[in-house]
């Protein structure tokens, strides 16, 4: 398990000085580090590494599979682990997203005037729910409970 620094989105990263081609070093996914030591293949940077056991700072690569965007993005439905409330980052709930799908749809507010009524929901988060791009599943409820 790694427990160095972590990126935004819980990911364990590593900074790399030496032996790097940019003399301020770089930064390296941990859990890649990791599989290339532990099986001494390097995996190509248009390859995903899928946690099986969905946890982002595991490193051992015997949970680990490889895939494409496609198949990262299969896994990441399938798990269902980082959807809505489930989200240890997720700020709102399913109701609230609800009301804020109530109060643009329902109601007819803007997306400004959504902005302004909830100021500590950034207006990128309100357009992402209002047009389905996050909390689908709220989202397509919501939309099948209004037909």
């Amino acid at each position: 398990m790694w427990t160095g620094s972590q990126d935004k989105s819980g990911y364990g990263r590593i900074h790399v000085k030496r032996h790097c081609e940019r003399k301020s070093g770089r930064n390296f996914f941990a859990h890649r580090l990791a599989y290339a030591v532990q099986t001494g293949e390097i995996v190509e940077p248009d390859e995903y590494i899928l946690h099986q056991c969905h946890n982002r700072l595991c490193c051992n690569s015997d949970c680990f599979e490889i895939g494409d965007h496609h198949d990262n993005m299969d896994d990441l439905r399938a798990s269902g682990n980082i959807s809505g409330e489930k989200n240890p980052k997720s700020k709102l709930t399913e109701d609230e997203v609800w009301i804020i799908l109530e109060m643009y749809y329902d109601e007819g507010m803007t997306l400004t005037e959504l902005d302004r009524k909830l100021p500590n929901v950034k207006r990128g988060t309100i357009s992402d729910i209002v047009y389905g791009r996050t909390w689908a599943k709220v989202y397509d409820e919501f939309r099948e409970a209004q037909t």
